[in-house]
């Protein structure tokens, strides 16, 4: 029994990174994927990108993606900016989601112009 408590406890913490940085690949797919479709939106917008994440669906997208670490929560929608002149977008994880893996607050992110920045 004390076997299998010892073996527990060093596995655990391996499942749980491991977990975690699962839901972190997915979220940067997330971004790369709205961060097409916000191209696509601009190119054939003169472009602008919209003004909002909801504009994309659902013609650019289904869906506007939910973050796997923030279950039902919006970080992607309440982390949106769109600036007009000259026409860029910041798209966030919004919160503290990814802190566990050492991102800082309100990563990863998808700047237009730079791509992906932790």
């Amino acid at each position: 029994m004390v076997i299998l408590a010892v073996l527990a406890m060093l596995i655990l913490p391996s499942y749980v990174r491991a977990r975690s940085r699962g839901r972190l690949s997915a979220c940067e797919t997330n971004l790369r994927n709205m961060a097409s479709a916000l191209e696509v939106y601009s190119t054939e917008n003169d472009r602008h990108f919209p003004a909002s994440l909801t504009n994309l669906t659902p013609t650019y997208i289904q869906s506007v993606p939910t973050c796997p670490s923030a279950g039902s929560g919006t970080p992607y929608v309440q982390g949106f900016v769109s600036m007009s002149n000259p026409s860029a977008y910041t798209l966030t994880c919004k919160g503290s989601w990814h802190t566990d893996l050492g991102l800082p607050e309100d990563a990863p992110s998808f700047h237009y112009g730079t791509g992906l920045v932790h």
